[in-house]
């Protein structure tokens, strides 16, 4: 709702008795459902993959029953880039406003799709909403989706990611099935039982509810200051790393805190964050990532866990933002209250 002749309309008054973003208002917009034999289209908004990885990926998403679409933009290189800014930026909108794609899955992470924003339409994304799927560098792209227009994107696996059982039957649950009520997996992946980036622990008790945001911290962390902040305020925040020291992670919560309203949140999930800790042989001087995550965490008053199973692993749950959720810290799950798309 906006404002009516300056004066602020009666929705927006009550969310500013509230101390709440008028940014909540925006309409949530849910793409459709997958279905087998549905079209979906691969596009690398950041970093390029090889010829035989596209091959891999296309076989794979086929052995789901599904399509692929894709043009020769995902093969483009530039750099460290599948392809000049404006490319990436143009092939994306192509798979939005390409009738015949039912939903879009990115086909890597990498760098760069922070730097396509401000070349996106995000109008015409609203006129033509489909699931968008993806992690790590893909979430700036959900979260920005989520905050201008209210779409509501997948961080779930990207199309070189290895579709597992595991994998596979979250992503489906939530893209496909749609129940009104899904409770996650946590279960811990296995071989892991040596290596503390699988660890699962409670930082602080309790239950809450609210709108899922978040994904990679680093990426989450570049939007700061940007009109594509992410509003954490009474939201359930899911964050996941890989290949960041302690001392990083550190920087980049304190940050977090410092800048944004995080603490605020209703709760936060957090996921694996793969090879962040030290190990017996580096540097006896630093934190452990279990010490940062407890200083930085445990004294904001919220429920928050550690170790769901989504991020930079082989067994991945699909996590919508933008869909109400409920979190019990204690019991460390996860549960989705209202469906992620529509039948």
């Amino acid at each position: 709702m906006a404002s009516v002749g300056g004066v602020l309309a009666p929705a927006d008054n009550l969310l500013a008795q509230n101390g709440q973003s008028t940014k909540s208002l925006l309409n949530k917009i849910l793409p459709k459902s997958l279905k087998k034999g549905d079209t979906l289209g691969l596009t690398a908004p950041g970093g390029y993959i090889t010829e035989e990885e596209l091959k891999d990926a296309v076989a794979t998403i086929e052995e789901l029953g599904f399509k692929t679409y894709y043009t020769d933009a995902v093969l483009y290189r530039f750099g460290y880039f599948a392809g000049t800014d404006r490319q990436r930026a143009d092939d994306l909108m192509h798979m939005f406003t390409n009738p015949d794609v039912d939903a879009i899955l990115c086909v890597r992470g990498g760098y760069g799709s922070n730097r396509i924003l401000d070349l996106l339409n995000f109008e015409i994304i609203k006129q033509n909403p489909k699931a968008l799927i993806g992690y790590s560098d893909i979430t700036s792209l959900i979260n920005a989706f989520y905050q201008k227009i209210g779409l509501v994107g997948f961080h779930g696996p990207v199309a070189i990611s290895s579709f597992n059982d595991f994998t596979v039957k979250s992503f489906k649950k939530v893209l496909m099935k749609a129940p009104k009520r899904y409770k996650y997996s946590n279960k811990r992946q296995k071989d892991t039982e040596e290596n503390s980036d699988f660890d699962q622990y409670t930082i602080s008790g309790g239950t809450a509810e609210g709108i899922l945001v978040g994904g990679n911290l680093v990426m989450i962390e570049t939007l700061i200051g940007t009109e594509y902040e992410p509003d954490f305020e009474n939201k359930i925040v899911f964050l996941e790393e890989v290949r960041e020291k302690p001392y990083r992670i550190d920087r980049l919560i304190t940050h977090l805190l410092m800048a944004t309203n995080l603490s605020k949140a209703s709760g936060v999930v957090l996921g694996i964050f793969k090879n962040c800790d030290i190990k017996n042989d580096e540097n006896e001087d630093s934190f452990t990532l279990k010490q940062v995550l407890f200083d930085r965490f445990s004294g904001l008053g919220i429920p928050c866990y550690y170790g769901m199973p989504f991020g930079h692993v082989r067994n991945k749950i699909t996590l919508p933002v933008g869909i109400r959720a409920k979190m019990d810290a204690a019991k460390q799950s996860l549960m989705l209250t209202e469906p992620a798309v529509l039948k």
